[in-house]
């Protein structure tokens, strides 16, 4: 999971982000619900004042009739298809204020007009003398009711007062402050969710940038180890400035072996100078040829002889080898033997270590 994540890198911020922006938006949704219901509270709670200014109002005159209660009181309430009153005796309706229809429920139960569970539920919650409020539905309208059961001149009414949602919600001030917090919040995750999305797209941009330097990097060094390797052979194969031990003998032995070289020329020197004999060799031999000191039990015993010196000529026979090696004899330098060896001649080792014993 965590190398495809690596691997799609831009797709896996993208999808995070759109997930994040999802998450914010349901938060949001559910956070302006909280307001509306936040906002439709405090209005409820002004219109339960108005209810009540209305009741105190009936309370001061003692002897009124319904129809004095309709004309004077509620009658001269302002009252709209948004907006508007409802007053009840016992269970009959006498007056539901409505400019497209006023008096319509009149005479007819207070079921008839509260038909949904939401809103007849609300009526028979109504307290005596204490006005109270909820949120009802009628006829698919959605309302914010205030309402309150008072007793007069011996019979029981029930006064109501309706307000749509939507002139709460939709109110100027409201419905303007509510787009401005929507327009910032959804701008806001716009923003956050394109900012991660540029983001993840510029570090991907980076990482595959950092994997072609890596690439690159690589190459080089296998080419700079190529090179080193190349260098390292050059520098043991250039016997102007090399002369090696017996114990590297055999891994030149095995490499000579390995590349095929044919033929190979062994001479057995004794030097009794060593120092003038191998800076003469700088000059008269070529970095083909492998020079080796001799030491141990097949090292010559001559005490007149300073050192033993083992030359390897590489793509060269006897004859050859001879004819390279003729400026180098001197009194000092005297040859042991010269010997070529050819693979069908067999191990080269063993071809070496007998030569070596015969010389001894």
């Amino acid at each position: 999971m965590k190398e495809w994540v690596k691997k799609h890198y831009f797709a896996s911020t993208a999808a995070l982000a759109c997930l994040v922006g999802l998450v914010l938006v349901l938060m949001f949704w559910r956070f302006m619900v909280q307001y509306e219901e936040g906002v439709l509270e405090v209005c409820a709670e002004g219109q339960d004042a108005y209810v009540q200014l209305v009741l105190d109002q009936i309370y001061i005159r003692d002897n009124r009739t319904d129809a004095s209660i309709i004309e004077e009181i509620l009658g001269s309430l302002d009252a709209s298809t948004n907006k508007y009153w409802t007053f009840s005796k016992e269970e009959t309706m006498l007056f539901v204020k409505d400019v497209s229809e006023t008096n319509k429920y009149k005479g007819f139960t207070t079921a008839t007009y509260y038909i949904s569970e939401s809103a007849t539920e609300f009526l028979q919650n109504l307290r005596l003398n204490s006005v109270t409020h909820g949120r009802i539905t009628i006829e698919d309208r959605r309302y914010v009711a205030s309402g309150v059961i008072f007793e007069y001149n011996g019979s029981e009414y029930r006064l109501c007062l309706l307000s749509n949602e939507e002139v709460f919600l939709d109110n100027n001030a409201f419905l303007g402050g509510r787009i401005n917090i929507s327009l910032c919040y959804a701008l806001a995750v716009v923003l956050m969710v394109v900012g991660a999305m540029l983001f993840a797209h510029r570090i991907g941009k980076l990482r595959a940038e950092i994997l072609e330097k890596e690439g690159m990097m690589v190459e080089l060094n296998a080419s700079i180890a190529k090179l080193n390797e190349k260098l390292l052979v050059k520098a043991t194969y250039d016997m102007r400035r090399t002369l090696f031990q017996e114990s590297m003998l055999p891994v030149f032995l095995d490499r000579i072996t390995q590349k095929n070289v044919c033929p190979v020329s062994f001479v057995l020197l004794n030097c009794a100078n060593e120092k003038i004999f191998l800076e003469q060799a700088q000059v008269m031999l070529d970095r083909s040829v492998l020079r080796f000191r001799l030491t141990g039990d097949q090292a010559y015993t001559d005490t007149a002889v300073s050192g033993q010196i083992l030359l390897i000529f590489l793509n060269c026979d006897r004859k050859q080898a001879f004819a390279h090696l003729r400026p180098l004899i001197t009194i000092s330098v005297t040859v042991r033997t010269i010997e070529e060896w050819k693979p069908e001649q067999g191990d080269i080792h063993k071809f070496l270590e007998n030569m070596r014993d015969k010389n001894q």
